[in-house]
């Protein structure tokens, strides 16, 4: 394990702050899968191993908690919902959510997407007659907070949601401002960027409240997650705080992880037209026109492929961090208490020892029999352990009903000039969108 001290990160601040998955992802190939990175008082390794990864999410996880930057930013948001709480709160918590999640709850998730999704491709047809550029990015946030809306709440989020993708966006550009400078004015500050976070975060608030104030709690065999949150409240194991913390953690969380994945797959499909037309094929052979349903996944494993390797080329979570509340020893290196972990699955995606030519797009590494090959933590775009992502599967399902159904009407070819930059925000967004033509099947 290499040590690099203060004086000799310092020339690379810069780089560190507007491509940290790049720099991580060279000091990887540099110096191997640990890293110890010795700043003065704190003393971060980056590790960079399935089996270092692994101790840390999984089997020595209590050991390690969400008390960084990371998170304690993230939480001017969330509060203490499920991203960032920890300990007794968040186990609590994430038992009575868990039921919401279910693989029984998919099953209404078809109705639900395909509504969403047939409402945007109206738009699109209209647009697509004038020959204009949409930006795939907006699109694929406002539909995936409309599916959030309908599938959690069992409410209609059309109306509000470009304002709210507004407010997350501008809620989020806010946290990377603060992680990613040293010394920034107090929030009580009227500054732009102060002003515009706290404008964001009241448009949050209001939406929350206006939510809670106007829901009535349905039959339970009919539960939705905002149910889950009121009958808790009301049986006093959850304060209205708490409340609010889950249903915005789920509303940002909840749509802009999948949406980006989304975006990405867009990009990449459009780099690559014979996974494309593969895909393509697929989808109209198994679906023969009419709209996918769930029952239609287990057959459409190319499009399960597809996003997977989008995942792993752009994951969504492009870091994890954790804080050692012990002392403790990985793969025979000490590792001291109150040291700060960091993990991202950007480089870990791209690890030679498991992935060969690992910046090429090749769905087919996610094959039923090359899948089982890989070290479980190799692939972690959800997380791992019991901090695994709740709504994974939710997740999955939502990608590949709107990539069948999108690609049943409209292939997507880039339209702007030059290469789309990956830009390191809470989630690996593309910087200025994601200009894209529709061109009609």
């Amino acid at each position: 394990m290499i040590t690099l001290k203060g004086y000799q990160l310092f020339p690379h601040l810069p780089r560190i702050r507007t491509d940290t998955p790049g720099f991580l992802l060279e000091c990887a190939q540099r110096y191997g899968d640990w890293v110890h990175f010795d700043v003065g008082v704190t003393q971060a390794f980056f590790i960079n191993h399935p089996d270092a990864v692994r101790q840390v999410l999984q089997e020595n996880n209590r050991n390690y908690t969400k008390d960084t930057i990371q998170y304690r930013t993230l939480a001017l948001i969330t509060g203490q919902g499920l991203l960032t709480a920890d300990g007794e709160p968040w186990l609590q918590h994430r038992r009575l959510i868990q039921p919401a999640f279910a693989r029984s709850r998919l099953v209404s998730l078809d109705d639900v997407v395909m509504g969403v999704v047939d409402r945007m491709l109206v738009r699109w047809d209209a647009w697509a007659k004038q020959n204009q550029i949409v930006d795939v990015d907006h699109e694929m946030l406002e539909i995936a907070l409309e599916v959030v809306g309908l599938a959690l709440f069992g409410l209609d989020l059309s109306r509000e949601a470009p304002q709210l993708v507004r407010a997350v966006l501008t809620a989020l550009d806010y946290v990377i401002y603060r992680a990613q400078n040293l010394v920034v004015p107090p929030l009580s500050w009227p500054t732009p960027r102060n002003r515009a976070f706290k404008r964001a975060l009241f448009e949050l608030d209001q939406a929350v409240e206006a939510i809670l104030t106007s829901h009535q709690v349905r039959d339970e065999g009919e539960e939705t997650l905002l149910d889950l949150l009121v009958r808790a409240e009301q049986a006093g194991q959850l304060t209205r705080q708490h409340v609010r913390d889950e249903l915005v953690t789920m509303i940002v969380a909840g749509h802009e992880t999948v949406a980006t994945a989304l975006t990405w797959t867009w990009y990449l499909l459009a780099h690559h037209p014979e996974v494309e037309s593969a895909l393509i094929t697929e989808i109209d052979t198994v679906l023969g026109g009419r709209p996918p349903g769930r029952e239609d996944l287990p057959k459409l494993t190319f499009t399960a492929q597809v996003f997977a390797e989008a995942l792993r080329l752009y994951p969504p979570a492009w870091l994890i961090t954790r804080r050692a509340r012990g002392a403790d020893t990985i793969s025979g290196y000490e590792i001291p208490a109150g040291a700060l972990i960091i993990i991202s699955p950007y480089v870990l995606h791209r690890h030679p020892a498991f992935w060969e030519d690992a910046e090429a797009f090749r769905p087919e590494r996610f094959d039923e029999r090359q899948a089982r090959a890989y070290p479980r933590f190799a692939y972690i775009p959800f997380g791992g352990g019991p901090r695994l992502c709740i709504g994974n599967q939710f997740a999955l399902v939502e990608a590949q009903l709107i990539l069948s159904r999108v690609l049943q009407r409209y292939r997507l070819a880039i339209a702007g000039a030059g290469p789309v930059r990956a830009e390191p925000l809470v989630t690996l967004r593309p910087r200025g969108g994601m200009p894209m033509r529709l061109i009609p099947r």
